[in-house]
C-alpha cells in the first residue's frame, strides 16, 4: 500500500495511507471478506486470512462487546440537549463547520458526505450530498449518533480513535451488516499544541470516487488543525494579556492562567509559596499534575458565563487544601480560559474514617462509581446542577444513593464550604419535624432545651438543606416549608420574629412526586418550587454492568481492601434483583466480608436469597442471525399483506431500509 506524508499542523508531518488502485480493495475484491464475515456470523472462523489484521481485531472486540451485527441503525443517539452540551464542550465544531460547508459546496455533485466526531465517537456535524445524507439519516448516522465501537462495531471513526492514524473501512469490513453498503475513510484531528487526539474527520459514501481519498481528507484535517492553532494562539494571547493586567493591579497575589482545557500558561511568582516547583506547571494541565487534586474546575463553554466560582486544590506533598477563586476570561464573546487566584491554605479535608465537623458533607463526585449510561446521565445532570443554586429534586428508589449524590452536588457547588444539613421528613410527627426544621425559642414547650435550639433550616444558612423523603410530609408541613422557601425567612416555634436564611434546597423522594400531586397528596406549588432541576437515579437492577466496580469500591470503603469476591460470587450478585439497591449491596458485602474465613468471599457467605438465584435459560438458537432476520421480515410482510410502510413501522426501521432488504432476500411484495 502506498504511503504519503503531509503536513498536519505546525512542525508536524504525519504518515497517511493513500488509497490507490493497487492498494485499496474494490467491491469485486471484497467477496472473500464478505465470505469471512458471513462465516464468522455463523460461528465459524473461515477465510479470515483475507481480512486485514486491524479489521479482524476489531471484529473480535465487537463480538466481545456483544454488538449485534444485525442492528437496523446506530443504537445510541444523544438527545438534543445532550448534543448541544457536547457541541459546546468541543472546540472542534465552530472551526470545522465552516470548513466542511466550504468543501461540500465545491464538491456538491459528488455522492459522499463528511462528518466530524469528537474523541468519544459522537458525531457533531454532517454535510454532503443530499442522497447520502438521507441514507445516513435512516441509519441514525446523524449529529448525536455514537460511532463508538461498543455501539456499532467496526467503523472508520472508531478505527481512527483506536489507532490514532488514518484508516479506511470498506463495505463488508464493517461489523454491522447495515453498514455493508458504505465505504468510509477517516483521519484524526489533533490539538495543535499537545497533539492529543481531539476528534475524527470521516468521509463516506457507497462508492470510492477519485475525490474520496485519504489524501484529500488529510489535507482538510491539516487545514482544520491550522485554523485550530490560530484560534488557540489568539485565545492564549488574550488570556496572558488579562493575566499580566491582573498582576499589575494585584502584584502579591498567587495567580495561575489556565486555558479552556485546564493547561497552565501563566504562573505568578507568589504561587511558589503555595505549590512546590510551580515552574513545572507550565504547559501542563492542572488536572493532571502529580500530587495535586483539583475539585470544581470547569471546562470553558459557549456562550460565556463570566461568573467567578470556587475550586479546591489539594496538595498531597504538604497535606494542605488551597481554596481558590476561578475568574473566567472572555474575549470577543468567547471564554478563552480562567485566572485561578489561590488563597492561603487551610487544613486538608479530613480523609474518610476520621472525625468530621457535624454539618460537613462527606462525599464528592469522585465517590460515585458506575459507567451505565442511565447512571452517567444522572451524574452529568448533577454536575450541571452543582454549577447553579437552583433547588434540585432527586428521584429514585430507596437505597439508590440519593444522599450521596446530594452531598456531591453540594461539595462541588459554590456553597461547598458551607454546611450540609440533612433532615428525614418521614420520621416523627408534625410537631417533631417542625421543631427539627424550624427550631424553637426558649420555653416554647415543656421539655425544650434551655435557651432554645436552632432548626435545621437555620443551621444550613449559607449551605445546603437536604430534605429526604420529602413526599412523606403532611399537608400542614408542606405549607410551612413552602412559606420558608418563598420568603427566605424562618420563624422558630414560640419565637416572635422571623430569622432570615439563605439556603439551597436539595430534596429527595422515593416515589413519583408527580403522581402524588395528581392524587392531591403533595402540593403542586411546592413541587414546582422543589423540582427546578429534577434528576432520576436508576435502580441497581438497571445498571448491573456497574456491579463489579461497585463491589470493589464498597469493599475498599468498608475497610476490606484485602478481601476479594470469587468469580462465582460476582456472577450471583449480578443475577440478583437488588430491591434494596446500593444500600442492600453494601450491607450484603459487609456481612460477607466479616464471615469470610480468609481473603476470599465465596457463595457460602452470601444470604440464601442471593446464593439460590439461578440464571434464566437462554432461548435455543434457531439458525444464523441472517436467517432470523429473513424469517422476521417474511412474517411481518405476511401480516401486513406486503405493505412496506406498515411492515417498516412494525419492524422499527425506515421504509427505504426495508425495501433494500426485500431486494436482498429476493422477496415478493404485495403493495
Amino acid at each position: 500500500m502506498q504511503q504519503e506524508t503531509y503536513d498536519s499542523g505546525p512542525n508536524q508531518a504525519l504518515t497517511r495511507y493513500e488509497p490507490s488502485a493497487g492498494g485499496v480493495p474494490t467491491r469485486q475484491d471484497m467477496h472473500a471478506v464478505t465470505a469471512a464475515w458471513e462465516a464468522l456470523m455463523a460461528g465459524e472462523e473461515r477465510g479470515l486470512e483475507h481480512v486485514r489484521p486491524s479489521i479482524r481485531a476489531s471484529w473480535a472486540r465487537s463480538q466481545r462487546l456483544g454488538v449485534n451485527p444485525y442492528l437496523p441503525r446506530v443504537p445510541v443517539v444523544l438527545s438534543a440537549a445532550e448534543l448541544e452540551a457536547e457541541q459546546e464542550r468541543s472546540c472542534l465544531l465552530a472551526v470545522a463547520q465552516p470548513l466542511i460547508e466550504s468543501a461540500v459546496t465545491m464538491l456538491r455533485d459528488d455522492p459522499w458526505m463528511l462528518t466530524i466526531s469528537d474523541r468519544s465517537g459522537h458525531i457533531l456535524h454532517t454535510n454532503g450530498h443530499p442522497r447520502i445524507l438521507e441514507w445516513a439519516g435512516e441509519l441514525n448516522a446523524v449529529p448525536g449518533g455514537s460511532m463508538a465501537e461498543e455501539h456499532i462495531g467496526t467503523g472508520a471513526a472508531n478505527a481512527v480513535l483506536a489507532s490514532g492514524g488514518a484508516e479506511y473501512v470498506l463495505w463488508s469490513e464493517h461489523y454491522c451488516q447495515v453498514l455493508h453498503d458504505w465505504a468510509c475513510l477517516g483521519v484524526p484531528v489533533r490539538y495543535p499544541s499537545t497533539r492529543e487526539l481531539m476528534g475524527v474527520l470521516v468521509a463516506g459514501g457507497d462508492e470510492l470516487t477519485p475525490l474520496l481519498t485519504v489524501k484529500i481528507l488529510g489535507r482538510l484535517a491539516a487545514r482544520l488543525e491550522q485554523l485550530l492553532a490560530h484560534e488557540e494562539l489568539v485565545r492564549r494571547v488574550a488570556l496572558l494579556d488579562t493575566h499580566q493586567r491582573f498582576l499589575l493591579d494585584h502584584p502579591q497575589d498567587a495567580v495561575l492562567a489556565l486555558d479552556g482545557r485546564g493547561q497552565v500558561w501563566g504562573v505568578s511568582p507568589a504561587v511558589a509559596q503555595f505549590l512546590p516547583a510551580p515552574q513545572h506547571l507550565f504547559a501542563h494541565s492542572l488536572l493532571r499534575v502529580p500530587g495535586l487534586q483539583v475539585e470544581g474546575l470547569r471546562a470553558c463553554t459557549q456562550p460565556p458565563d463570566g461568573r467567578p466560582y470556587e475550586i479546591a486544590v489539594h496538595t498531597q506533598e504538604r497535606g494542605l487544601t488551597l481554596r481558590a477563586t476561578a475568574l473566567p476570561v472572555n474575549s470577543e464573546q468567547h471564554v478563552v480560559g480562567s485566572l485561578v487566584v489561590l488563597r492561603p491554605p487551610t487544613a486538608a479535608r479530613p480523609q474518610r474514617g476520621t472525625s468530621t465537623p457535624q454539618w460537613r458533607a462527606r462525599y464528592t463526585f469522585a465517590d460515585l462509581r458506575g459507567a451505565a449510561p442511565a447512571f452517567q446521565h444522572s451524574v452529568t445532570l448533577a454536575r450541571r446542577a452543582a454549577e447553579t443554586t437552583f433547588p434540585v429534586l432527586l428521584l429514585g428508589e430507596s437505597g439508590t444513593g440519593k444522599e450521596v449524590l446530594a452531598q456531591a452536588i453540594h461539595t462541588a457547588s459554590p456553597r461547598g464550604q458551607g454546611p450540609f444539613v440533612a433532615v428525614n421528613c418521614g420520621a416523627g410527627s408534625d410537631e417533631l419535624l417542625s421543631a427539627e426544621l424550624f427550631g424553637y425559642a426558649a420555653g416554647a414547650f415543656t421539655g425544650a432545651v434551655k435557651g432554645g435550639r436552632k432548626g435545621k433550616v437555620e443551621l444550613a444558612h449559607g449551605g445546603t438543606l437536604f430534605l429526604d423523603e420529602v413526599e412523606a410530609m403532611s399537608a400542614k408541613m408542606q405549607v410551612s416549608l413552602l412559606r420558608v422557601l418563598e420568603e427566605g425567612r424562618v420563624t422558630p416555634v414560640g419565637a416572635e420574629a422571623p430569622v432570615g436564611v439563605d439556603v439551597r434546597v436539595i430534596a429527595a423522594a422515593n416515589e413519583d412526586v408527580q403522581e402524588a400531586v395528581g392524587q392531591k397528596r403533595f402540593r403542586l406549588d411546592l413541587y414546582h418550587r422543589l423540582a427546578v432541576f429534577p434528576i432520576l437515579l436508576p435502580p441497581l437492577r438497571e445498571r448491573t454492568e456497574d456491579l463489579p466496580v461497585l463491589i470493589r469500591h464498597l469493599l475498599d470503603d468498608l475497610g476490606f481492601s484485602h478481601v476479594q469476591p470469587t468469580a462465582e460470587v460476582v456472577t450471583l450478585l449480578c443475577r440478583y434483583a437488588w430491591p434494596g439497591n446500593v444500600r442492600e449491596l453494601k450491607n450484603v458485602l459487609l456481612r460477607a466480608a466479616h464471615l469470610a474465613p480468609g481473603t476470599a468471599i465465596t457463595p457460602a457467605e452470601l444470604p440464601q436469597e442471593i446464593s439460590s438465584v439461578v440464571a434464566q435459560p437462554a432461548s435455543p438458537p434457531h439458525g444464523s442471525l441472517r436467517d432470523t432476520e429473513h424469517e422476521m421480515i417474511v412474517r411481518v410482510l405476511a401480516d401486513t399483506q406486503g405493505n412496506l410502510t406498515m411492515a417498516a413501522a412494525r419492524l422499527g426501521i425506515h421504509r427505504a431500509t426495508l425495501y433494500r432488504k426485500v431486494k436482498k432476500f429476493g422477496l415478493r411484495r404485495v403493495g
